[in-house]
């Protein structure tokens, strides 16, 4: 699948824009942001750790179950320049 290459900055901007479409997302940023070897998928990036100020468990695993179907997504769409 061909994707479009987007910056680490866009990236980024994607993913948090995505994340605070959603309600169960809203809030929380992306932290762990790394470039990687490309996946069997041809994806070359991924986002790793999640952050909000919130420490609630059962918010913070919910978030993150939520934020891996949008990454995922973006994921599928876009690649690292």
């Amino acid at each position: 699948m061909s994707r479009e290459l987007k910056t680490e900055q866009e990236l980024l901007a994607l993913v948090v824009k995505a994340l605070d479409a959603n309600p169960a997302t809203a809030g929380w940023i992306p932290t762990g942001f790394h470039e990687t070897v490309e996946d069997e998928t041809g994806c070359n990036w991924d986002i790793t750790h999640l952050h909000r100020d919130r420490k609630d468990a059962e918010l913070r695993d919910a978030a993150a179950n939520q934020a891996a179907a949008l990454i995922n997504d973006l994921r599928g769409r876009y690649n690292l320049s």
